[in-house]
């Protein structure tokens, strides 16, 4: 673990308001009926929890640089590894293999898996991005997962209540990529392909298209605030992007560094959105009320933050893929804390919290990893501010003791070569005088 203090460099800026364009029609997208999707049989993970220091199944020894709070849970036979993840009110988790065709279950309480099986009508795909609705349906996009076969256009849900997948065709050939379900249940979703952020609505399932404003921008992530402005970054035209869906107003904010090649966001309890900075190696935070930017460079170098959320005490929890930790950082008092993923290599990919338990969970996208992470926030903030508040006293005589033993060692090595030189020199004298 490493803490270090950074400060905010910060920059004010207003946001371009350009009206979106409608698109769709307001038409309903096609439902293919209801499959039933091959639900496994739960799978034990009682003896599957292992803490920093234990040995895993089938992977051999954790491995870990520096003492962490993290543990982890091995996924069970046929699983590959977890990608998107998102957990319902129960505490269950949520979440999408990588490779495969699985939806996956864990429950923490019960310790068990459950895993569902897109149906076999689907075809050759598997699930993608994950996001719950207020109901407890599963939303998600799906993805090919063979080379060559037609990229999917449709959304997919799956209902925990009776086991049933639900797939919707979507028009335009439109690729479904992020998307989330607002608190009123309408279903948002981006596309790349078709640089559009489009709403569906949950009871009569029309669809509407709202072309971005900036060309090419790879829109990524989504978030809603308390207000129902949707959120999300523009990863190609380094900006920020804001829709209101009342008037169809879009309104984008670029942010400070340039190239910063943005990724996830969050949104706190206070509005601001929180979003990393892949490339630039760094956090950003935007304040809609004053137009202004805020960042923060994250300590290890080249970390490549991947996702991020928000507490509810002000911290901003982010995964490092390529450094293998999970990052905190206290906007209050402006400093970071990093924690080591005891499987090494693991690429962290993507999280959620758990605000009733205080739990972080997250995924490890590795192909070797098959495991999830999970991080006490408590447990991992007081040890931090122990050793924080840890006395520096024994550290510091230590130093000086070091420093003072070379300093001795030297001055006696310095006599002992005077010494020598000036022998060395009445030698030689008394032979040139007889």
């Amino acid at each position: 673990m490493r803490t270090t203090f950074s400060f905010f460099l910060h920059k004010t800026t207003y946001g371009l308001m350009l009206c979106g364009t409608l698109i769709g029609g307001g038409a309903a997208f096609a439902m293919d009926g209801h499959d039933h999707g091959n639900t496994k049989d739960p799978v034990s993970a009682k003896d599957m929890v292992m803490s920093p220091h234990d040995h895993g199944s089938s992977m051999g020894q954790i491995q870990s640089a520096t003492p962490t709070p993290i543990k982890e849970v091995s996924l069970p036979e046929g699983l590959s590894s977890a990608q998107s993840i998102a957990i319902d009110s129960t505490g269950r988790l949520w979440f999408a293999e990588k490779v495969g065709k699985k939806l996956a279950m864990y429950d923490p309480e019960k310790k068990e898996f459950a895993t569902h099986s897109l149906p076999s009508s689907w075809g050759k795909m598997g699930v993608s991005n994950i996001t719950l609705g207020p109901d407890g349906e599963v939303w998600f996009t799906v993805t090919r997962w063979v080379e060559g076969t037609e990229e999917p256009h449709i959304l997919g849900r799956f209902s925990p209540a009776d086991g049933y997948f639900t797939k919707y065709a979507l028009p335009h050939n439109s690729i479904p990529e992020e998307l989330i379900v607002d608190a009123k249940g309408t279903i948002w979703f981006l596309t790349s392909n078709k640089n559009c952020l489009y709403r569906v609505d949950p009871r009569t399932f029309a669809l509407k298209g709202y072309p971005i404003p900036t060309a090419d921008g790879s829109p990524k992530s989504l978030a809603a605030d308390q207000k129902g402005h949707i959120w999300f970054t523009e990863s190609n035209a380094n900006k920020i992007g804001e829709f209101d869906p009342e008037p169809g107003v879009f309104h984008e904010h670029e942010v400070l560094t340039q190239f910063a090649n943005l990724g996830k966001l969050s949104i706190d309890k206070n509005g601001k959105i929180w979003f990393v900075e892949v490339t630039a190696n760094r956090l950003g935070m935007f304040s809609p009320g004053q137009n202004r930017f805020d960042e923060a460079i994250i300590p290890t170098p080249g970390s490549s933050p991947v996702a991020l959320v928000n507490d509810d005490n002000g911290n901003v929890w982010f995964l490092e893929y390529k450094a293998n930790k999970v990052g905190v950082f206290n906007s209050e008092k402006a400093t970071f804390h990093e924690y080591d993923i005891p499987s090494y290599g693991s690429l962290p990919a993507d999280m959620v919290i758990d605000r009733k338990r205080s739990l972080l969970w997250f995924t490890q996208s590795a192909t070797d990893a098959k495991r999830l992470g999970m991080l006490s926030i408590n447990e991992a903030l007081a040890e931090s501010n122990k050793q924080n508040n840890a006395p520096q006293t024994s550290t510091g005589e230590k130093t000086s003791g070091v420093a003072l033993s070379k300093w001795l060692a030297f001055f006696v090595a310095l006599i002992g070569v005077a010494t020598l030189g000036g022998w060395l020199t009445r030698r030689y004298r008394k032979g040139v005088h007889s």
